[in-house]
């Protein structure tokens, strides 16, 4: 979710005049900002090595809230944020409590995103995935 986010951007409206000093670049209120997941959630600037699967990474013990708290949004933030949270949630702990998820064997090793975006993103090809079911414990 991280280094490929279901979603590659948001789309927010400004609510107070901000100036971004740096580059004297002024927003007015109402103006309508493009915010790059992808482009925030794969920048050296917050991600060390962003390119690799480090899952460690989110370890509360390790993880500078202060510096990623509002780059790392798979499911956006605030008020806005996706009301499908808690049902993604769910649906992941059903699937992976009766089942276990492994790359298929034609499964690419570094897919690549489809370059014309939609309400959410997807893999060229797709994403083949094998489900196995998990033995039932006595």
């Amino acid at each position: 979710m991280r280094i490929l986010p279901s979603v590659g951007f948001l789309i927010r409206e400004c609510a107070k005049k901000y100036t971004f000093e740096d580059i004297n670049l002024t927003i007015d209120p109402g103006v309508k900002i493009m915010i790059s997941l992808q482009a925030m959630q794969n920048d050296p600037q917050y991600f060390d090595k962003p390119e690799e699967f480090r899952p460690e990474r989110f370890d509360p013990n390790e993880l500078d809230s202060e510096t990623t708290k509002y780059v790392y949004l798979p499911f956006g933030e605030g008020p806005r944020a996706c009301i499908g949270l808690m049902q993604s949630l769910a649906g992941l702990a059903a699937v992976l409590s009766k089942f276990s998820v492994e790359p298929a064997p034609d499964t690419v090793r570094y897919p690549e995103v489809e370059p014309t975006p939609g309400v959410v993103q997807t893999i060229k090809g797709g994403l083949p995935l094998l489900f196995k079911e998990r033995k039932k414990r006595l």
